[in-house]
């Protein structure tokens, strides 16, 4: 059984600073849907967002990051009305075939494992910038189902990073976080350069090359699965066609790298999604 409660009102809420979520511990957390109200607010008005498991940081975007997942995904825009949005953030991985392969991911809390670890707090930290005038405020939601025995199980990271790049020119990115604790595999990749396009994706694992596409067989790959590409975005989904087994697997590499091709000079956002163990 699921339930779908309110969590405990945060901090003061206020434009230029950090609202601060204090989450009960004891469930397990499948998604949190943030509402935000004031004048003119939109989700562009967060200009990051910091989940933390016992003090530490798991997941990092802004409002406009979640929001461009969440529609790659298939979900709902946050944008609900003027000076109002609901954006979610899951846990699950959304759209898969199975049950058990959405929930995988959900943060399982209070729950010890065997070797002593558990998610003892939850925290949501927002930083909203000055847009959102009037009088505003946060309020949060959250699905939850009762804690499974066993430990923290598997947990969903989010991390965030960018890279400058000179020009038109191929270029790997062979500096990704891997075979930690909580980089033991990667589920997705997004990519949003600044201006231009990128292209020639491939992704290679000890010098073998394991994933090999264009930007145009990219996009087709993914709209013939279940996800919607957004412009401007470039994805590496691994659950592309809905099956949750298949993430590239990090634990014990030597080398791994992703090689892309530039129009121009840029900046280039980039999201990776892990699933790993609790790393505390």
């Amino acid at each position: 059984m699921r339930f779908d409660t309110k969590m405990p009102a945060p901090n003061a809420v206020a434009a230029s600073s950090t609202t601060t979520f204090r989450l009960p511990i004891g469930r397990r957390y499948h998604s949190l849907l943030l509402i935000g109200t004031g004048t003119a607010a939109v989700v562009g008005d967060i200009t990051e967002m910091r989940l933390l498991a016992n003090e530490k940081v798991i997941q990092r975007f802004s409002g406009a990051d979640r929001e461009m997942m969440n529609l790659f995904d298939g979900r709902e825009t946050a944008a609900v009305s003027a000076g109002r949005f609901e954006l979610v953030i899951p846990f699950d991985r959304y759209g898969l075939l199975t049950r058990a392969a959405e929930e995988e991911t959900a943060l399982n809390t209070g729950s010890v494992g065997p070797d002593g670890r558990a998610i003892r707090s939850l925290t949501l930290e927002v930083d909203l910038g000055a847009g959102i005038t009037g009088t505003p405020a946060l309020t949060l939601y959250a699905t939850q189902s009762e804690a499974l025995p066993g430990g923290p199980g598997s947990v969903p990271y989010v991390q965030l990073s960018t890279r400058d790049y000179a020009g038109a020119d191929t270029y790997d990115i062979s500096d990704l976080p891997r075979g930690g604790t909580n980089t033991q595999f990667l589920d997705k990749l997004f990519l949003k350069p600044s201006t231009g396009t990128l292209d020639n994706f491939e992704v290679l694992a000890n010098s073998v090359k394991v994933f090999e596409r264009t930007a145009v067989v990219n996009e087709r790959a993914q709209r013939d699965g279940i996800r919607v590409p957004q412009a401007g975005v470039y994805a590496v989904d691994r659950t592309e066609h809905g099956y949750g087994g298949d993430p590239f697997d990090l634990r014990g590499l030597d080398d791994f790298r992703v090689k892309l091709a530039t129009s121009t000079a840029m900046t280039v956002r980039v999201l990776a999604q892990y699933i790993g163990g609790l790393s505390d």
